[in-house]
């Protein structure tokens, strides 16, 4: 019985935990510990997998080409571009950090990175939701939206590292949108 109270008191701090973080990902660089860098990881996957998903049944509505194997293949190489997307955009910052004479630990912005897709992982799965229940298009709505929600966080996390140096930051944000705006093309291509 003692076992089982601090399993579920365990598990909702640990859910508390995560769901601060995704709220303040900058939190995540503070952290010394990588106690929640696996949650961190599947974040990101989660993110670019449900928007996979959706892009896939999308597909299948309308193209006659679409086949379940293309919907799972993509949604294997939406995973890949989840993790490295976060990979990418954590060492633009630790590239920024280097430009503006500033010490930044690419791992630990990592863990930043990874729990800014928090609140894009909530609206794609909303997105996933309707599309399943009303049959509506969502990719286009609820799909980009997660991303570029994501990407605000990202660059969030961005100017809250940088001090007086902010232009290089923005810089770097810039080229960090334009890169995930290139995974997500990939993405839309490779569903045809």
């Amino acid at each position: 019985m003692d076992r089982k109270g601090d399993f579920k008191t365990d598990f909702l701090r640990y859910a508390y935990t995560i769901g601060e973080l995704c709220v303040h990902p900058e939190n995540a660089y503070r952290r010394s510990n990588s106690e929640y860098i696996f949650a961190g990881i599947l974040l990101p996957c989660l993110t670019y997998l449900f928007f996979a998903l959706n892009l896939g049944l999308e597909r299948q509505s309308f193209l006659s080409s679409a086949t379940g194997f293309k919907t799972l293949l993509l949604v294997f190489f939406a995973i890949i571009v989840g993790i490295v997307t976060a990979i990418v955009l954590a060492g633009i910052a630790y590239l920024a950090g280097r430009a503006a004479d500033r010490e930044i630990n690419g791992l630990r912005f990592l863990g930043s990175v990874e729990y800014s897709f928090g609140f894009g992982l909530i609206i794609e799965l909303i997105g996933l939701i309707i599309r399943l229940i009303t049959g509506a298009n969502t990719t286009s709505s609820f799909g980009i939206l997660g991303i570029f929600v994501s990407l605000i966080f990202v660059f969030r996390c961005y100017f809250d590292l940088s001090e007086e140096k902010k232009y290089i930051f923005a810089l770097f944000s810039a080229l960090g949108g334009i890169l995930t705006m290139l995974g997500l093309n990939i993405l839309f291509f490779a569903s045809y």
